[in-house]
């Protein structure tokens, strides 16, 4: 009797267990089942691998002065701020910086903030001659989470340089060029957006601000020069002011040097306003010389502006497969 009763219970112990393993790898399926549907269910988009890039941040220090003291018309000792060794205005000048240029915050001492400066340099400035921001940019981005603001150089008032011939002049140009770069960024993915699309005079801090209010992962400014004398200069060049935009100003020379028949006169430090006031990765392009009779004539041709957008967008997706290295 006690046998059978053991054998009993072991028994109804084994079906027990089966049945809770069936009822156990039934919710199992159910729920794989409920997951499949939910990701069927969302937005196309999702399925692709659109993650959102990481960022990293770090803080800026841009140098502050009155607009009551300097003049905008002519450079004056007012222009500029000095930078000291110690946090003491009777401490040794380390450099003198120019007004909006930006360095990376280190520390803040009192009435004054430690920072470093585009040219590596170390030193102190007075609070009331800074104003602080939080830059931040993207690591590892895809094409698709790329954002670039593109200026077109000049417009309204302001015309620019113009052909001897009157043919061409700089703020048409610029925008006829800047419209098919961007038609061809975005057929990469890029976001694009345009600080003009129509023939209006912007200011030179509303420009940067766009850029830094979109938080661009690069800013270009498009124009097309012109020497003192006629045929004193020829070819494209890439400006760009902060030394950690000199990748990005080589990555893209080189493919414009692809793409057109200009001579290629290399990246260059340029110190303009829309590259030096601005803490996004910014380039300023000079796409040939207006009173070049070389220049003129390549200008001219149908295909010129074509070529210029791309080589931009082939620049722009060699910029961002370095960044994913």
């Amino acid at each position: 009797m006690k046998t059978k009763t053991k054998l009993g219970f072991i028994i109804l112990a084994v079906s027990l267990i089966s049945i809770a393993g069936v009822i156990w790898q039934s919710e199992l399926k159910s729920d794989a089942t409920k997951e499949t549907v939910e990701k069927k269910e969302q937005p196309s988009v999702l399925t692709v691998d659109q993650t959102n890039p990481l960022t990293v941040t770090s803080k800026k220090v841009q140098v502050y002065v009155d607009p009551s003291l300097y003049s905008t018309v002519a450079e004056t000792d007012n222009d500029y701020v000095l930078l000291k060794k110690e946090p003491d205005e009777k401490s040794e000048t380390v450099t003198k910086l120019y007004r909006g240029e930006w360095g990376l915050y280190l520390v803040t001492q009192g009435d004054w903030i430690k920072i470093n400066t585009n040219e590596g340099k170390i030193g102190w400035l007075k609070k009331e001659n800074t104003e602080i921001a939080t830059s931040s940019r993207k690591v590892k981005p895809t094409l698709a989470q790329f954002k670039v603001v593109l200026d077109a150089g000049h417009g309204g008032v302001d015309t620019g340089a113009e052909s001897e011939d009157g043919t061409l002049i700089e703020k048409e140009l610029t925008l006829q060029t800047v419209k098919k770069v961007g038609a061809a960024l975005e057929k990469l993915g890029v976001t694009v957006v345009y600080t003009r699309t129509k023939d209006e005079y912007l200011e030179l801090s509303t420009i940067t601000k766009k850029a830094m209010a979109e938080d661009a992962d690069l800013f270009i400014s498009l124009h097309y020069d012109k020497y003192d004398y006629d045929n004193g200069m020829d070819g494209q060049t890439t400006y760009y002011y902060y030394q950690e935009d000199k990748e990005v100003a080589t990555i893209l020379n080189n493919a414009l040097d692809q793409n057109l028949s200009l001579n290629n006169n290399g990246i260059r430090v340029g110190n303009y306003f829309v590259l030096r006031q601005s803490n996004r990765p910014s380039l300023l392009l000079e796409l040939g010389y207006l009173n070049s009779d070389r220049d003129l004539a390549l200008l001219k041709q149908t295909d010129f502006q074509a070529n210029v957008a791309n080589g931009i967008a082939t620049g722009v997706r060699a910029y961002v497969e370095s960044l994913n290295k």
